[in-house]
């Protein structure tokens, strides 16, 4: 079939679905539950985006899909969220949709467009572009969450990545938003998200005791950052826990190629060390 034939076959469910699932970082788990808000029969819904191409099953149990190809040129943009990725990658991701969900039942009000993103800060905050993170001399935000709290405080979220390198990872947010914070004061909040109190603590810990963070100079400005573990995001069966089988070492990584097995030991698939 055609992509044209398998494009004329999406509604706008569908299409709103794919959309915020790209913008999410490209995967989902149980959450497509939540993702999906109208309609009925959401796991066939799914079934259906995988026959037509969209979607690609990457596990067996729990069922995890990722973004297509396909589904990156129906919306019109490149996109990473549709190439294969590390298994902690694919973990961060996961988590990433965990907290989106959470944190729209405070409620959170989110901006996922990378270029509005820009704009609360430039247009409406009147904060200098030079305030804000750089990719390739231009502001650049898209790897980080931004959102309105409850309060109408805004937020910038960094998803914690499941492997060593905490104070290098907490160093460099801190340091790409440590002029934003500066120039603004009062806000934002910079969160950092985990997948659970465990990992949440080691961040506590590096923010008031470590040295290097202290170095950075934050003050009073320490306040406005804080850790968010999100609740058990997969529940799984007693005595069996998640594992990935199998991989590929690709640079001395594992790359999520196949199907998800279950195994002892390991935690999972957003929780895995």
């Amino acid at each position: 079939m055609s992509f044209r034939n398998r494009s004329s076959c999406l509604d706008e469910v569908s299409q709103q679905f794919l959309k915020l699932l790209v913008a999410l970082g490209g995967y989902t788990a149980v959450q497509a539950q939540e993702l999906i808000t109208t309609g009925p029969q959401v796991r066939a819904r799914l079934k259906i985006l995988e026959r037509l191409g969209f979607l690609r099953r990457i596990t067996k149990y729990p069922v995890v899909y990722q973004v297509t190809k396909s589904t990156t040129r129906l919306l019109k943009r490149d996109s990473s969220s549709r190439r294969r990725h590390t298994l902690s990658t694919v973990q961060a991701r996961l988590l990433a949709v965990h907290f989106y969900l959470e944190a729209r039942a405070w409620p959170a009000e989110f901006v996922l467009d990378h270029e509005k993103k820009i704009e609360v800060f430039t247009d409406l905050a009147g904060c200098p572009s030079s305030v804000l993170p750089q990719r390739g001399g231009k502001p650049y935000l898209r790897e980080h969450f931004l959102f309105w709290q409850p309060d109408w405080r805004l937020g910038i979220a960094m998803i914690d990545l499941p492997q060593p390198g905490v104070l290098l990872r907490l160093k460099v947010f801190i340091g790409e938003f440590l002029p934003l914070l500066r120039y603004l004061r009062g806000e934002p909040d910079l969160l950092i998200v985990t997948a659970d109190k465990g990992r949440s603590y080691v961040y506590e810990r590096l923010l008031k005791r470590h040295r290097a963070i202290h170095k950075l100079g934050l003050g009073e400005l320490r306040k406005r950052i804080k850790t968010y573990s999100v609740k058990p995001p997969v529940p799984l069966k007693s005595g069996h826990e998640i594992g990935l089988n199998p991989t590929r070492r690709v640079g001395g990584e594992d790359i999520v190629d196949c199907t998800l097995g279950l195994r002892h030991g390991v935690k999972g698939v957003v929780a895995v060390r």
